[in-house]
């Protein structure tokens, strides 16, 4: 029984996290690099040096620092994926193809005080041609989970040099799970019931500083913790039965810092600690098993000419699945945690900015172990990051 329960859980959370971007886009397992183009130019550093108003999406107090503007930004993601599941000689591979946006918009109440909102998605769907475990006339699986993370924020300036700031998160998350295979109650392999697309809503919060210590440094930090989802239909009694019905997102912590080594130019750091082992689907051992992260992200900024600022950077982080947990993670390839990004923004008037990126993931292969022998992930994505920001 023990053995059916973990088979269950470890198909259950592949099949749940199948294609979705929330585990397989140039992110650390599921959170993404940065929602910000700018910033995932350079490796996600962001936290003491915003520069777009999704940054209320990594520190809610550097919205007060970006006037009034609105960013429209998009990151299309490619990515394919080249696996075994039980045995070498059972491979499955698939691409994906999907535009992540996100953006924001802020306005200035008085020279202290702003109010905007940061919005950022995570998401995408898969239809395979074949089923999980071939030959058993089984469906061939189709999944979709999506997120949209609306984040209302109010930032203001202690003093000159001192900003706080405060987001609502609001959650939207969309599931669908077709063609798991589950043990049955007699012991043999079969098809678990779909229930279609699903619903739920999530709430959260995030709290932010930023310290402009003096005109070389400047620290930011945050804190966000787990985000709760409402139940799921259907799937709270089967899929999510192990986590209580929902699906959350986990708690996060964040510091960095920016030397602003000349006028022109920016060094920046983050360091994040991303808590998957205290979220009740992700941290289960007879299923996914994941990590939590350590998550570090560096860049420069540098303003070339007066139209053109160029920006690269570098993201590593620790392993959010291990080796003994690949038969889990199977259809959740969320694997790569390091990257490198380049990109630039050019400055068409003092009003509006143009940027283009590329972030490339740096490919790895994770062969299973014990009780996931013979099922081996395999990982390579990219993605291409444009936006428009707008002051007014």
């Amino acid at each position: 029984m023990n053995n059916k329960k973990t088979m269950l859980n470890a198909l259950a959370t592949g099949l749940l996290c199948a294609s979705s971007i929330d585990c397989a886009s140039a992110m650390n397992f599921n959170i993404p690099t940065s929602a910000s183009v700018e910033s995932a130019q350079m490796g996600g550093a962001s936290m003491a040096f915003p520069q777009s108003t999704a940054i209320a999406s990594d520190n809610p107090a550097g919205m007060v620092e970006l006037g009034n503007r609105i960013d429209g930004d998009v990151q299309l993601f490619f990515g394919s994926f080249r696996s075994s599941f039980g045995n070498e000689h059972n491979r499955d591979d698939f691409k994906v193809r999907v535009p992540v946006p996100s953006g924001g918009v802020n306005f200035m109440l008085d020279e202290r005080t702003s109010v905007g909102m940061s919005l950022y998605s995570i998401g995408s769907g898969s239809d395979y041609s074949h089923a999980a475990i071939p030959g058993k006339g089984f469906p061939a699986v189709k999944t979709k989970i999506t997120h949209i993370n609306f984040a209302p924020t109010i930032a203001y300036k202690l003093t000159d040099d001192f900003s706080v700031g405060f987001s609502v998160l609001l959650g939207i998350q969309q599931l669908q799970a077709r063609g798991l295979v589950a043990p049955q109650p007699d012991g043999s392999l079969g098809v678990s019931p779909t229930h279609g697309i699903v619903t739920t809503t999530g709430l959260g919060w995030r709290i932010g500083g930023l310290w402009k210590i003096n005109p070389l440094l400047s620290v930011g930090a945050s804190y966000s913790p787990k985000m709760r989802f409402s139940d799921a239909s259907g799937y709270k009694d089967d899929l999510l039965a192990i986590s209580g019905g929902h699906l959350d997102l986990p708690e996060l912590a964040g510091i960095g810092l920016a030397l602003h080594l000349t006028p022109d130019l920016t060094v920046a750091a983050d360091y994040l600690r991303i808590e998957w082992d205290k979220v009740g689907f992700f941290n289960n051992p007879d299923g996914a098993g994941l990590n939590s992260q350590n998550v570090y992200r560096f860049g420069v900024s540098w303003n070339a000419v007066q139209s053109l600022t160029l920006r690269a950077g570098f993201k590593r982080a620790s392993a959010a699945v291990d080796s003994d947990h690949t038969n889990a993670n199977y259809f959740s390839p969320g694997i790569l945690n390091n990257s490198v990004s380049a990109g630039f923004s050019y400055h068409l008037s003092p009003q509006t900015d143009l940027s283009l990126g590329y972030e490339y993931e740096i490919p790895e292969t994770i062969r299973g172990r014990g009780a996931s022998t013979g099922t081996n992930i395999g990982a390579h994505y990219s993605s291409v990051l444009m936006g428009i920001g707008m002051r007014f």
